[in-house]
């Protein structure tokens, strides 16, 4: 099938035919991946170009058959960098903020209280399900990527991000009494 066909690609991927999306899928990802890491790092760019391809994929009936297939595609892919790109930098900044104030709230607390919130995250850490206390600690304390973690244990990125979500969660719900506020 020729890729310059738009409509008949468009139209045949809303059938639902998968031999046509693993053509477009070959012909596009090295591309795309490529355009992506001029945003992001090549892995980022790898994970969002699977992504958008999945997206693709999941709601191919909604695809509009006079769209241009490589513009879409090369614009969703630029539009994911740049919010992968929006995200981390808040993400940094509100970490940054977050450190800034622990620090600058740190010499308030009296040892006693320093000491029994350290022995209550130990104990929390401690009383993890093994797999997210694993992930939580490769993360934390090793501070490899989740892209690493998920390669060292043979897991998806996915489920990497789903565990050490769940470990947050639980010492959220285990220091409440904690946290200032």
């Amino acid at each position: 099938m020729n890729l310059n066909d738009n409509r008949l690609i468009i139209k045949t991927l809303r059938s639902g035919d998968q031999k046509v999306f693993s053509l477009v899928y070959a012909s596009y990802y090295k591309p795309l991946c490529l355009f992506c890491s001029s945003y992001v790092s090549l892995e980022e760019a790898e994970e969002i170009v699977q992504d958008l391809m999945m997206y693709v994929w999941e709601k191919r009936e909604s695809l509009v058959e006079d769209l241009s297939l490589k513009s879409f595609l090369f614009t969703s892919v630029r539009n994911r960098a740049l919010n992968s790109i929006t995200r981390s930098h808040i993400t940094r900044q509100v970490y940054e903020e977050y450190q800034s104030q622990q620090l600058k709230s740190l010499p308030a607390l009296d040892s006693c209280y320093s000491t029994e919130l350290f022995n209550a995250y130990m104990e929390t850490l401690h009383a993890l399900p093994k797999e997210q206390q694993k992930v939580y600690v490769m993360s934390r304390y090793k501070q490899l990527t989740h892209k690493e973690i998920a390669d060292t244990l043979e897991v998806s990125v996915q489920t990497v991000n789903y565990r050490i979500g769940k470990a947050l969660q639980f010492f959220r719900i285990r220091l409440k009494d904690f946290c200032l506020k």
